[in-house]
């Protein structure tokens, strides 16, 4: 059977020596630790522009008279909590008068409004992978920030419109937010060699949780000078650093212009095509029937619902199960993120260095490791639902527990397979991947909305059970079904039969070479 590859990279001639590569190119002062850092300031953007709804809506919408009410006897206003009627202090009452916002929403809208986002992520995120593995990722990576920077600055204008403007320049800010994540994964297939690849994708990625450590504290306090204070910043920041990028990233190994001969020979892969052929036929038959790519977009689907509610809904949480103040919930609602970050540490320093060294059982210690986290994380749900609301520091301490085991089996465990597995459609099956993945953010705010009802921690208690029982699939999914295995139809399966075949006179251009890549079909 021949398979054609669609993503094979550009290069030099197939007469090329592998001997010749270098076995080590320093990372300090290299252009792919420039992608890395560049990679990593952009997830904490897309982060920031995501996490900050759940938190900021807090701010935005008028105190409504179902949340407090006044005591028939004596006049007191109650506020509902979980451990039965709380009197609220004339200060705790002024605070809650000052905390709302001036937008007249119901609750059902407040609640759906930070997923709304994700109607439009899931959209663009297939087509925006098909596209950066065909034409490249340099202009969707700096076009999708520049684009996400004007919507956001527009929001609080179209909020005071409307609940429906509002809500449509939300969905095309997901869509211009879709059509940056696979890129920024996509280029990691040329700036990572495959010993660093977990090392530096985890450095980059943990811009996902700085971005919600740095958002949550930062937007709390802008929030006090106006809830769109933090839509304004955000917004202009995103916009300039999307521009810069224009001059920072680039997704050819020929065009960089500040890129050594050493580190290109370094990130050079063994085989190597002309550009006229590099844009072939997609395998979408052998893909289709791939059980590892099922695997892999299964466990990110139930793994990445988990953290879509925690993003989401965790603020609110705090707010109405805990009765944490919306100051302490600016800075407690990362705490699972701290725990995240420490966890990406742990990936950088170590990861690469356990590669280079267990090479061959590879696949078995990310599959052994991500059902650890998993059962971890099942355990760590369950103390937050076992705690009461006045036991706050266990919570808390749940949360940053729950943070490290799963962001551990998504660094380490199933996210960097892709890839190993498919390296040549990584653009593609990660924006696939991500798009059915993301289809739980904006299910999960109607999933609490029908769930919670008053706010009362039981009533959340049942939301939790939901996020423990995805993660118990999916670590089902991965330990018995996931590879790490390169895969037989894609082109970089250089270990089956590669022929070369030279051009004949009769060729158009007798000095290119054109290659045919025959591969064995598996029994």
């Amino acid at each position: 059977m021949v398979h054609k590859s669609w993503n094979l990279p550009n290069l030099v001639t197939p007469s090329s020596s592998s001997s010749s590569v270098p076995s080590h190119s320093p990372l300090w002062g290299s252009v792919r630790l420039t992608y890395t850092v560049c990679a990593f300031l952009a997830m904490i953007l897309h982060t920031a522009i995501r996490s900050m709804l759940g938190l900021v809506i807090l701010s935005m919408v008028k105190q409504r008279e179902d949340d407090t009410s006044q005591s028939p006897l004596n006049g007191t206003a109650i506020q509902k909590t979980q451990c039965g009627p709380h009197l609220l202090e004339d200060a705790e009452i002024e605070s809650l008068q000052i905390t709302g916002g001036d937008l007249t929403w119901t609750r059902n809208q407040e609640l759906a409004f930070p997923g709304i986002f994700y109607y439009g992520y899931v959209i663009t995120l297939p087509l925006a992978g098909h596209l950066s593995d065909r034409f490249g990722s340099k202009l969707l990576f700096s076009l999708s920030l520049i684009l996400q920077g004007i919507t956001y600055l527009l929001l609080p204008v179209m909020a005071h419109y409307s609940f429906a403007a509002a809500a449509t320049n939300l969905i095309i800010t997901g869509m211009f937010a879709g059509c940056g994540n696979p890129s920024i994964y996509q280029l990691f297939v040329i700036w990572a060699h495959p010993s660093e690849r977990t090392a530096l994708l985890s450095f980059a990625y943990s811009g996902i949780v700085m971005g919600t450590i740095i958002i949550y504290p930062v937007a709390s306090y802008l929030s006090q000078l106006g809830w769109e204070m933090p839509f304004y910043m955000l917004g202009f920041v995103v916009l300039l650093y999307g521009i810069a990028c224009h001059w920072l990233i680039y997704d050819d190994l020929n065009k960089h212009p500040r890129l050594t001969t050493k580190e290109k020979a370094y990130l050079q892969p063994d085989l190597q095509i002309t550009p006229q052929m590099q844009h072939l036929a997609i395998p979408w038959r052998s893909m289709l029937t791939s059980v590892p790519v099922y695997a892999f977009i299964l466990t990110h689907i139930f793994h990445n619902y988990g953290y879509l509610l925690l993003s989401l809904v965790m603020p609110r949480f705090m707010r109405e199960a805990m009765q944490f103040s919306l100051a302490e919930v600016g800075l407690l609602s990362s705490a699972p993120y701290v725990g995240s970050l420490f966890s990406k540490l742990i990936c950088i320093l170590s990861c690469s260095y356990i590669e280079r060294r267990v090479d061959r059982h590879l696949g078995c210690m990310r599959r052994l490791l991500y059902a650890i986290c998993m059962v971890l994380s099942i355990i760590f749900v369950g103390g937050i639902i076992m705690a009461d609301c006045g036991q706050k520091i266990v919570v808390i301490m749940m949360y940053v527990l729950l943070g490290i085991v799963c962001d551990m089996g998504f660094s380490a465990g199933y996210w960097p397979t892709l890839l190993y597995f498919a390296p040549s459609f990584a653009g593609l099956l990660s924006g696939v991947a991500n798009c059915l993945g993301h289809l739980s953010g904006f299910l999960a705010p109607y999933i609490v909305a029908a769930l919670v009802s008053s706010g009362l921690k039981t009533e959340w208690n049942t939301v939790l059970i939901t996020l423990a029982l995805f993660n118990g699939l999916a670590m089902i999914m991965f330990s018995f079904l996931s590879s790490t295995q390169l895969q037989a139809w894609d082109p970089r399966s250089i270990s089956n039969n590669i022929k070369y075949q030279t051009a004949t006179a009769s060729d158009p251009d007798p000095n290119q070479i054109k290659i045919k890549i025959i591969f064995k079909e598996r029994a």
